[in-house]
């Protein structure tokens, strides 16, 4: 799936943020990480703009995008979280209020 820069860009800050929720960067999300470079399509200086971004910035840019666009985020997010063996509460919590506030869910199918 292709990404305008700033929606990709929105993508990215709240990967990051999932990666960073517990505290802890654990290789294994590193590893998805890298991952998803590829299959986004950014490179390191994209990741430490994005990371630069506002988080409720963020958050109004991806309440606006499409549904399906919002599926692909939910299911990265979901592979972020897990990368390292393990979802941890503040993750889970994070993705959870992402979702809330980016009115995933709210669709009407």
């Amino acid at each position: 799936m292709e990404f305008e820069e700033f929606v990709k860009a929105a993508f990215v800050k709240m990967i990051y943020e999932v990666i960073e929720a517990d505290g802890k960067i654990h290789p294994g999300e590193l590893e998805t990480l890298n991952k998803l470079k590829v299959s986004i399509g950014f490179d390191d200086a994209f990741l430490e703009r994005a990371k630069l971004l506002n988080y409720d910035n963020a958050l109004v840019t991806l309440y606006n995008i499409p549904h399906e666009q919002k599926t692909a985020l939910a299911e990265i997010l979901d592979e972020v979280a897990i990368s390292d063996g393990a979802i941890h509460k503040k993750e889970m919590e994070l993705i959870i209020e992402t979702f809330i506030n980016i009115g995933l869910g709210e669709e009407t199918e």
